[in-house]
């Protein structure tokens, strides 16, 4: 006589899992997910180009603004209509932190409002001396963007 297959005893339905390297992977991934977040976000990050494009532009009447250091206490700040200076001031503190409270009241009473108009600025460029540290030039474009005056290029002075 043969015995019948699955006739036997039966086998117990609670079936031991081990959880560990479940929770394992899904720990890494967590993590991986969390610190690949900040990547997301930095990726967004809004860049203009201030000349050269091809995209059809508005026929606002815009103006653009030089800042050129003389030293690190004094600027000529230029205000420029079609690539011709329309208006030029001089900027000047006794300190540092005077010259940035000067320069920000001077771009809000002067410049943007410029012949009791408001005005929007295309651009701004920034020209700093051999004298001018890396900080100062870095607080001169926190207040460009705090006037929100985005659209801003440094350039070198030769021979400075």
């Amino acid at each position: 006589m043969r015995k019948k297959t699955g006739l036997g005893q039966k086998k117990e339905l609670d079936a031991q899992l081990n959880l560990t390297p479940f929770i394992d992977l899904l720990s890494t991934c967590v993590c991986f997910l969390l610190i690949t977040a900040v990547w997301i976000e930095i990726g967004t990050v809004e860049v203009k180009q201030s000349h050269g494009t091809s995209a059809a532009q508005e026929k606002k009447e815009t103006f653009d603004l030089d800042l050129v250091f003389k030293d690190p206490t004094q600027m000529n700040v230029n205000l420029k209509k079609n690539g011709k200076r329309v208006q030029g001031l001089k900027v000047e503190g006794e300190t540092f932190e005077a010259l940035m409270a000067n320069l920000n009241e001077t771009l809000i009473s002067q410049v943007l409002t410029f012949k009791k108009k408001s005005i929007e600025i295309a651009t701004a460029t920034v020209t700093p001396r051999s004298t001018v540290d890396y900080g100062s030039l870095i607080s001169t474009l926190d207040v460009l963007r705090k006037n929100k005056i985005v659209n801003i290029g440094v350039l070198t002075a030769s021979g400075n």
